[in-house]
């Protein structure tokens, strides 16, 4: 470890899925340098891979509080059961020897694992979280239910970010509206209410195709059964330009969840001046506003879901207009550039009160 102020803690960045895809997008854009340093606490693969890379990250914040006399802020990115847990180990350690803790709330769900859990879990995560100097959400609505269960009231709000770019526009293939899916595979992210609205689409032109990892072979299965092949593709987890290239070939971006924290993928989907057709959980109406650029359906109802796809696949000029205002969201709220400035003064405000 270099001699940084501030230590960042999260998922591994070659990690799938949307807090290792930010990360990485801070590491891109010159978060980390000498001030601010990564080290990973989680990865892919199976439970020894997991406990491995955990304890090989307790080794090096101990070596690092231990003879980086700099080390300030301790700043872990957490989101629900295991990830909370080894969250929790880091924040209790790090107050032990003095430094000052942010803990950073991003994955989806988080209410929903608070209220199943017994009363000693519960009083178990407030302690954590009135422990903790800072704690960060994603959204109003998670700075809302987080005041709620904990004492602690520095509560902030930081986005995930986008880089922003020029606008591409949709396919130049008029006999296809591609709609776009990017996520996990399964119910919580609504995939497979993707295959009930597939059912009641009219539009012959429509094309979805979704990437993502987890249930994909289940998926893959139901498609044939059902004779939707035609419209509805399934890939595997895609990276880098191959992500650039799905959005950019998109016209419609689909996210039918039923629960999340601030979905990056939705954010990404507005940086590219895509209508999005969502659900109002979480911190979703805080990127998509509803009939300005995109729709917002309930968790589950599918032929709403058809519905809106026909809307906008029958409109190229509402596809537009909706696509207008989703960049125009995405610059004045989740600018990479806005989200380091927070980030950075965040830091600076919590060292000048040592």
């Amino acid at each position: 470890m270099k001699k940084n102020k501030v230590l960042i803690i999260g998922p591994n960045f070659k990690n799938k899925g949307g807090i290792s895809r930010v990360s990485q997008k801070y590491k891109d854009n010159g978060l980390f340098d000498d001030k601010i340093q990564f080290l990973s606490s989680y990865c892919d693969g199976n439970i020894f891979d997991h406990l491995v890379e955990f304890l090989v990250c307790i080794f090096k914040l101990l070596y690092s509080i231990l003879t980086n006399g700099n080390l300030k802020i301790i700043h872990v990115t957490a989101a629900t059961h295991g990830s909370f847990l080894r969250k929790s180990i880091i924040i209790l350690l790090s107050k032990l020897f003095g430094k000052k803790t942010v803990i950073h709330i991003r994955g989806g769900g988080f209410n929903i694992f608070y209220d199943n859990n017994s009363s000693f879990t519960k009083k178990a995560i407030s302690f954590i979280l009135n422990q903790t100097d800072i704690v960060l959400v994603l959204s109003e609505r998670w700075k809302e239910f987080i005041g709620n269960i904990t004492s602690n009231k520095n509560l902030k709000i930081l986005y995930n970010p986008v880089v922003i770019r020029d606008i591409n526009p949709e396919s130049t293939n008029e006999n296809i509206i591609n709609v776009l899916f990017m996520g996990r595979i399964g119910e919580r992210k609504g995939a497979y209410d993707i295959i009930e609205a597939a059912k009641h689409i009219k539009n012959e032109n429509i094309k979805i195709d979704l990437y993502g990892d987890g249930e994909n072979n289940k998926f893959k299965k139901l498609i044939k059964e059902q004779n939707l092949e035609n419209i509805i593709s399934i890939n595997d987890w895609i990276t880098g330009e191959q992500v650039d290239k799905a959005y950019t070939n998109a016209a419609i971006f689909i996210l039918p969840t039923y629960r999340e924290g601030l979905p990056n993928s939705v954010i990404e989907a507005i940086s590219y001046g895509l209508p999005v057709i969502s659900t109002p959980v979480d911190g979703i109406p805080e990127i998509v506003e509803d009939e300005v650029n995109g729709f917002l359906i309930q968790p589950g109802d599918y032929k709403a879901l058809a519905e809106k796809i026909d809307l906008l696949a029958d409109s190229k000029e509402l596809r537009e207009k909706m696509g207008k205002e989703s960049y125009r969201i995405a610059k004045e709220k989740f600018d990479i550039k806005i989200i380091l400035k927070q980030m950075r003064n965040l830091y600076d405000e919590m060292l000048n009160q040592l």
